[in-house]
């Protein structure tokens, strides 16, 4: 007997059940699509990967974004469609890092990109590139050079910050280095993202600035060639000119750091006592000092000596663990002057030659404070040994500055000469590497232990003595220059900090002299993230180039053959289940 057959219809019935609960089964799985689609497109979450952590922002700026108590808007100008692809990658990176300090400070972070040339007009555009300069974001024009296609282009390589009213520039394209590829300009700039912008948020939320003092009464640098740097600190601290000689002992305890800019007399030992109560009680000092007198100026008779300040500071430095030396620096990698056939004269410009007493210094360290910056102008600076000091054996000391290996060494006196510029010998510079800048930290013992006692000490006006107490921290530099901003009375015109009015060239000055300052008294340690830095894998662009039409083929056919056997795949399935 054979068995039943299953009828026509029941075929037919079995086959629209089972495409309903294909078509049900498809329709509820696009939309628990769409659904995870929508949650995570309002969760800003990802998992950082990264051997160097690009992508996770530091502790420090967690708790600066925890603690806002009102809204920081952030106005962003490097944007648009026709950037080249690096600044547009550094545009994406920028709205990545402002999307993880919304994702941490809520509604706190609020921020708009804002594309020039989608201004009406070009008048419009001016209008606010000029307003962006006026608030220290200067435009940028750009040289945009794209499949051997030369165009200019005007970007403006930052963004304006704002808090409660108050507002503030983050530059966010670094400015370039002569000694960097674009590459790598590109990628130190997306390194220093969190940095700039959470910088900028401290620079305008902080509820208070802390009090920075200039210190005079020993004929340091006149106010006006310290005009630049004092008013650029005091966007950041309250700035006070403090005279020493008539300050007690612990006046100084109010200041965060104090700054010693060329002295040029004899510092007392109340005053050495002073500086050094106010160093082992935690204090910060940046000494920027000559030990000999040299300047171009006593030069206009072709030739002068060095001669010695006296300044009464050696044997202090020397029980802290350093030593400022009585010398001066040549090095080919240096600065110009302009120079007449009869010597040296400002009044033609024109005609600039190398003055190896001028060194022009590359940062080498990766230390915070000199990471990624322009080259320093020193100007007749002196070397600096670092030594082991018995009353203070654990100092950290960091070398921050030094010469290149073309420089040399003149012990005092010296005998400068206008005409050696023309019998400039390499064969004569192999002296090497020499220090300009030290960084010391720790806790400082005193150097006035074992000299008086306490009780001699308050009877004289010294007051109460502290031979060790809080950490403390100690910037020497060996040229006073490095903070003077040229001055031309004729005109009364201040130039910035570190620009040369002959080579029309500004160098790193400014930016180092404030993170001296900035390391020394950062509590949040913000400035720690300078130094943070990113792998740079670079790309074969001449290896991608040559098989550009190979990579082009690959990834317009490989997608379309997977759909195809996909496709042969589902269907063969298909049909051996139902058939």
């Amino acid at each position: 007997m054979n068995p039943a057959k299953p009828s026509k219809s029941n075929i037919s019935g079995k086959s629209r059940n089972f495409k309903r609960q294909v078509t049900i089964q498809a329709i509820l799985l696009l939309g628990i699509v769409l659904i995870i689609n929508v949650i995570f497109s309002l969760i800003h979450k990802r998992i950082d990967l990264t051997e160097d952590r690009r992508f996770t922002v530091s502790p420090q700026t967690v708790k600066l974004l925890k603690g806002l108590k009102d809204v920081v808007f952030v106005k962003v100008y490097l944007t648009g469609d026709d950037l080249p692809a690096g600044i547009r990658r550094l545009s994406d990176a920028s709205r990545e890092m402002l999307d993880e300090f919304r994702n941490i400070a809520g509604d706190r972070i609020q921020y708009e990109y804002i594309n020039p040339d989608d201004l009406p007009d070009k008048a419009t555009r001016n209008n606010l590139y000029q307003q962006l300069a006026n608030q220290g974001l200067e435009p940028t024009e750009l040289q945009v050079n794209e499949e051997e296609k030369f165009s200019q282009k005007i970007i403006v390589p930052g963004a304006i910050v704002s808090y409660q009213g108050t507002q503030t520039p983050a530059i966010l394209m670094q400015p370039q280095r002569g000694d960097a590829s674009p590459e790598e300009e590109l990628n130190s700039s997306m390194a220093q993202l969190e940095y700039q912008l959470a910088f900028a948020i401290r620079k305008i939320a902080s509820p208070e600035k802390k009090k920075i003092a200039i210190i005079q009464g020993h004929a340091e640098l006149k106010p006006v060639y310290l005009t630049d740097i004092g008013n650029s600190l005091a966007e950041y601290y309250q700035v006070d000119f403090v005279n020493l000689p008539v300050y007690k002992v612990g006046r100084l305890d109010e200041y965060a750091a104090i700054i010693i800019a060329k002295p040029d007399s004899v510092f007392t030992e109340l005053e050495k006592f002073k500086l050094d109560q106010y160093l082992v009680k935690g204090g910060k000092i940046l000494l920027a000092a000559d030990n000999l007198t040299a300047e171009l100026d006593s030069l206009r008779g072709g030739s002068a000596f060095s001669s010695n300040k006296e300044l009464n500071l050696e044997d202090q430095l020397f029980k802290y663990g350093i030593r400022l030396n009585y010398d001066l620096v040549q090095d080919l990698n240096c600065n110009t002057i302009p120079l007449l056939k009869n010597g040296f004269g400002a009044q033609q410009r024109g005609n600039l030659v190398k003055w190896p007493y001028y060194p022009v210094v590359t940062p080498a360290s990766d230390h915070p404070i000199v990471n990624s910056i322009n080259a320093i102008w020193f100007r007749f600076a002196s070397t600096i040994d670092t030594i082991h000091s018995k009353q203070n054996p654990d100092i950290r000391k960091t070398v921050l500055l030094t010469t290149s290996p073309y420089s040399r060494v003149q012990q005092h006196p010296v005998q400068i000469n206008i005409n050696m510029v023309s019998t400039l010998d390499q064969r004569m510079y192999h002296t090497g590497i020499q220090t300009l800048a030290v960084l010391m930290e720790g806790r400082f013992r005193s150097a006035f232990v074992n000299r008086i006692s306490p009780q001699e000490l308050e009877q004289q006006g010294y007051g109460s003595f502290k031979e060790q107490d809080k950490p403390g921290k100690l910037i020497v530099i060996s040229d006073g220059d490095v903070l003077k901003n040229n001055y031309n009375a004729a005109y009364q015109r201040i130039y910035p900090l570190g620009y040369d009015a002959y080579s029309k060239h500004t160098f790193g000055n400014k930016t180092f002299i404030l993170n001296c300052i900035d390391y020394m008294v950062d509590d949040a340690g913000l400035i720690a993230l300078r130094s943070k830095q990113f792998k740079l894998r670079m790309l074969n662009s001449a290896a991608a180039k040559e098989s550009r039409t190979g990579y082009q083929i690959l990834n317009t056919l490989v997608p379309v053959l997977l759909i195809l056997i996909f496709g042969i795949v589902f269907n063969y399935i298909r049909k051996r289940r139902f058939a």
